[in-house]
């Protein structure tokens, strides 16, 4: 007689789903929520580091004589911006790196 299995004990793992994580980075795309949500660190973290440092130009563009910094500051947010709409786009479409988690598991 075998021992009794545990629940979900070599069941299939099921993906995260794929439109969370497109709302995700459309509604929270600035601090690549999304891509945390999928396990994408690196990329959420270049995300993120590159919305502060583009506040942080804002600030010291708009304190200072010069509007470069100012001007640098707009459109590196915009930029970012611009990504996360992009990444929202090819989440809900299940492409590029969106197709699987970090794990390899794929969306659903």
């Amino acid at each position: 007689m075998s021992a009794p299995q545990q629940p979900g004990y070599n069941a299939p793992v099921q993906g995260k789903s794929r439109v969370t994580a497109g709302l995700l980075n459309l509604f929270l795309g600035g601090i690549a929520a999304g891509d945390f949500y999928l396990g994408y660190m690196k990329i959420g973290a270049i995300r993120v580091a590159a919305l502060v440092l583009g506040y942080v130009l804002m600030v010291i563009g708009g304190t200072s004589d010069s509007g470069v910094l100012l001007g640098i500051g707009y459109l590196l947010v915009l930029v970012v911006g611009i990504a996360a709409l992009a990444c929202a786009i090819m989440t809900f479409m299940g492409k590029w790196i969106y197709e699987k988690d970090a794990n390899g598991v794929p969306t659903v």
